[in-house]
């Protein structure tokens, strides 16, 4: 019978598998966006604040930490 508006159980299956492959994809674009590479520079007293590489003064930060990581390793 057509149009009956039972779902084929093959159909219900195919739904939640492509309910969860949405869910994923948008996992992985929301992790790849916070991934965006910063800065973090804590204080002593706790607060952070955060710098993104294109704000001035991000280039010598870097540059600084950079020179400390290959010293250590």
């Amino acid at each position: 019978m057509k149009g009956s508006g039972v779902l084929k159980p093959h159909r219900v299956l195919a739904g939640k598998i492509s309910s969860y492959a949405d869910e994923a994809s948008a996992f992985i674009r929301r992790r790849r966006h916070h991934r965006r590479p910063y800065i973090r520079i804590q204080y002593r007293s706790g607060d952070a604040i955060e710098l993104h590489p294109e704000e001035s003064g991000s280039e010598q930060i870097m540059a600084a930490v950079t020179g400390l990581v290959e010293r250590s390793s």
